[in-house]
């Protein structure tokens, strides 16, 4: 399910909880208030969904199955064609690559995989706000964030690892890869979507430099994993830092 590739009774219907949820909350909006406000039946969302849950769960599962292409888009250019060129070599604590332009090639596709991503929280920021306020709850969808961790497991149901397990076997999924994804990148990704319209109004500041500012943070702290021709997966021993 694509968010802009409904009918259009169901997309009124999702575009109207979307914004209720984001306004109002998630446990304090109700499906008859979903009916009124989009102005249907209250049958009629129960005929394409089974609860206010399961509205949310689609919505949710949209949003990562776009955010699953995405990153699919990302590893087949920026890390499987590398590896088939004998570019990169993965090893089990880090990136090898074969010499610097290699690894500024992967550098620059990594920037624009995150431009990607970050067009893409900031073009459904109201949907994230509700997951962000949700995860800070102990109702039904507090982990509904965490779902986005299924894209970092090590078996064949997560189509990432597969595809780069494939072209080379020494891939994993290493705990500083993981805990880095998930509070350097998605957490991140999603709190700015939250607060981008309060803090674009507070700041001043215009969306050519917000996003520049952003995506400048994210960079430096991409960068710091990089030394000489490798990227870092795991912690380094103290001994063995280098001077970038």
């Amino acid at each position: 399910m694509n968010l802009k590739e409904n009918g259009f009774t169901k997309g009124k219907i999702l575009s109207t909880s979307i914004e209720l949820f984001s306004k109002n909350g998630f446990d304090s909006t109700s499906v008859d208030e979903i009916a009124r406000e989009a102005g249907v039946n209250k049958a009629l969302i129960y005929y394409y969904f089974k609860s206010k849950e399961d509205l949310l769960d689609q919505i949710v599962h949209s949003l990562l199955s776009q955010a699953t292409s995405l990153a699919m888009d990302f590893v087949h250019q920026g890390i499987v064609e590398l590896i088939k060129e004998n570019r990169l070599d993965i090893k089990p604590d880090k990136l090898k690559f074969k010499d610097r332009q290699a690894l500024n090639q992967f550098v620059k596709n990594s920037d624009l995989y995150y431009r990607r991503l970050l067009d893409f929280v900031l073009e459904y920021k109201s949907i994230f706000r509700i997951l962000m306020l949700e995860s800070l709850k102990h109702g039904k969808h507090h982990k509904s964030i965490f779902r986005v961790l299924d894209l970092t497991k090590d078996d064949e149901t997560n189509p990432i690892f597969k595809i780069i397990a494939e072209a080379d076997h020494d891939f994993s999924y290493s705990e500083e890869m993981v805990l880095f994804r998930f509070f350097f990148t998605t957490v991140p990704l999603v709190t700015f979507a939250a607060y981008y319209d309060d803090y674009k109004e507070i700041s001043g500041l215009s969306d050519s430099r917000l996003r520049e500012l952003f995506l400048w943070a994210f960079q430096t702290t991409f960068t710091s994993f990089i030394s000489g021709n490798e990227i870092w997966l795991k912690q380094k021993k103290t001994a063995d830092y280098q001077t970038i």
